[in-house]
């Protein structure tokens, strides 16, 4: 088996084998042009037919991501997805990068003992949440929040970030749709700039609701923190931000902290009945904390 980078020829083959994956929905469809288009996407083949696939992607300067391990329907059970992972470890390592991680739900057996066996080590259990809402509901008028703006009040929001349960717990990592992103000042603050950042008027709390890497239609409570009055408004334009949607996608989100959940929970989204855990692993390099 030889594992190269994937070219556009490549396409069809890669569409056979995500088809076959969770009962026919894949998220690797929606992606394939863009993965094709950069550098990371890359293919198994044996006997110059495709027999499985799996994404690198570098989040931010040596911050890698693993994703997206497929094994063809047929050739699966051969210990395929095992060598696949494997190859994809050692060239990743060749690259000397600062983190390597990986995302999988609890139920996921195979990548869980695929991850430990390579030596990957348990980072951090997020639970799940979800809501399906309301859709039509207008926006209200009377909440005071705006889109977190200006280096002053970006210092100040980022000050409430870095003193919070959920910030410390999660290993300061950010959840954005089964990524989970170094959250540093800089990512911050480019999403500050980007418009997904917002916050009540005295800067009293701030939430990071970002659109779904699925679907642009649902929206992620990535991070919501602050006084318990700026967290209820926020609350509550994060669910009629969503409600508005004439759309029957859902809102989704991460949590670790019982802070979180507890303010998820508040907001009316429940945890999910399909996934009990998110599990975050990462492989300990020598700069591993």
């Amino acid at each position: 088996m030889v594992l190269r980078e994937a070219i556009p020829q490549d396409r069809d083959g890669i569409l056979k084998i995500a088809t076959h994956t969770w009962e026919g929905w894949d998220y690797v469809p929606l992606f394939i042009d863009t993965w094709l288009a950069e550098k990371g996407l890359f293919v198994a083949e044996a006997g110059k037919k495709i027999v499985g696939i799996t994404k690198t992607t570098e989040l931010s300067k040596g911050e890698l991501w693993f994703e997206a391990i497929r094994v063809a329907e047929e050739e699966r059970g051969k210990g395929l997805g095992m060598e696949i992972a494997k190859r994809q470890l050692e060239m990743a390592l060749a690259t000397h990068p600062r983190s390597i991680r990986l995302s999988t739900a609890d139920r996921n057996k195979a990548s869980i003992s695929i991850s430990k066996s390579l030596g990957f080590v348990e980072r951090v259990l997020f639970q799940f949440y979800e809501d399906y809402g309301s859709p039509g509901v207008p926006l209200r008028e009377d909440l005071n929040i705006v889109t977190l703006r200006g280096e002053q009040m970006i210092k100040k929001a980022w000050c409430i970030i870095q003193e919070s349960e959920e910030y410390h717990l999660s290993k300061k990592l950010l959840p954005h749709t089964w990524e989970f992103y170094d959250f540093t000042e800089e990512l911050f603050s480019r999403l500050a700039q980007e418009g997904f950042v917002f916050s009540t008027e005295d800067t009293g709390g701030v939430l990071v609701l970002l659109k779904n890497r699925y679907s642009s239609l649902n929206y992620e409570v990535a991070f919501l923190e602050g006084s318990e009055e700026s967290v209820s408004e926020l609350s509550v334009f994060a669910q009629r931000r969503f409600e508005q949607k004439a759309s029957d996608d859902y809102m989704d989100a991460f949590a670790v902290s019982e802070r979180k959940k507890g303010i998820l929970e508040r907001f009316g989204m429940k945890r999910s009945k399909d996934i009990e855990k998110v599990i975050v692993f990462e492989y300990p390099l020598p700069a591993f904390r």
